[in-house]
């Protein structure tokens, strides 16, 4: 049993305890997800299976699109509604304002994970700290939001959709929008639309989907790669690539250096790079065995 189920994760529940579920039901140890959800959140959450636990680095690093409810008037010390209320402001601004700030986030900027976190400092991850009501210095770090829609302005309440790069912790940019209209802002809500290519859609399993519905839509071990470029090779450089060998390749590629190999007989093998030095060289590949 190998590849990604597509869960569409409820709310209350930890991404951890997802994979718990799965596990105990498809009777697999190796299973694992790719991109941590808080509890509060829901939506897409890739679960890698068998072999496809090998490219769940690859499916992490992918764009996200979120949908995101927030609440102008208060934040909290864990960003969302889970926390508890450490400052407030009667001021809420006007629909047009909340428009133009929002627009005005787009594009690169450096971001401060916030406390409650999972990154670790010191062997243990920020939220630990955090806890113990011990506060540490965070390096920023580099985010791209590549695009926000305004969806709904329901007096205090906005919602909207953000599609960033890896590592944009949500509650943080709710709370930067909310500081610059000068007021406060709370995230309320948070579900996640898409992963790369990956939707929710008519392939999304849930967490009490009977076995037989989840195995029958277990996606193939490629399938978060798709934004690599795809090469296939004939069998004698296939078996090269698969005994850990490099070869020599000196095609074009549209993306980074990472491309996913294949046979003539279209059987993905697993993931490459090809060097400076027009090498191609096996990265992570799909075992034989």
């Amino acid at each position: 049993m190998h590849g990604f189920l597509l869960l569409d994760k409820p709310e209350g529940v930890s991404s951890a305890n997802c994979v718990y579920k799965l596990r105990s039901k498809l009777s697999t140890k190796r299973i694992g997800h790719c991109g941590t959800l808080d509890p509060l959140a829901t939506g897409l959450l890739p679960i890698c299976i068998g072999e496809a636990t090998k490219f769940s680095n690859y499916a992490t690093n992918l764009d996200k699109v979120y949908e995101v409810g927030l609440e102008f008037g208060t934040e909290t010390d864990t960003g969302d509604i889970t926390g508890k209320i450490v400052s407030k402001s009667k001021f809420i601004p006007s629909d047009q304002g909340i428009k133009q700030a929002i627009d005005n986030l787009k594009g690169p900027q450096n971001q401060i994970p916030p406390m409650y976190s999972a990154i670790k400092i010191n062997g243990n991850p920020l939220y630990y700290w955090a806890r113990k009501g011990v506060y540490l210095h965070r390096e920023p770090r580099s985010i791209l939001i590549k695009n926000i829609e305004l969806i709904k302005v329901s007096g205090n309440i906005v919602t909207m959709k953000v599609s960033c790069t890896k590592g944009t912790y949500i509650r943080t940019l709710v709370e930067t929008l909310g500081r610059n209209l000068g007021s406060l802002a709370t995230m309320i809500s948070l579900r996640r639309l898409e992963v790369g290519d990956m939707q929710l859609n008519q392939e999304s399993v849930t967490i009490d989907d009977a076995l037989e519905s989840l195995v029958k839509k277990i996606l193939p071990c490629d399938v978060m790669c798709q934004e690599m470029d795809r090469i296939e090779l004939n069998s004698e450089d296939a078996k090269k690539i698969r005994n850990g060998l490099a070869i020599d390749y000196n095609a074009p590629l549209k993306n980074n250096r990472l491309v996913r190999i294949y046979t003539e007989s279209k059987i993905f093998i697993g993931i490459g790079e090809v060097s400076e030095k027009y090498k191609l060289l096996p990265k992570r590949l799909l075992s034989t065995n």
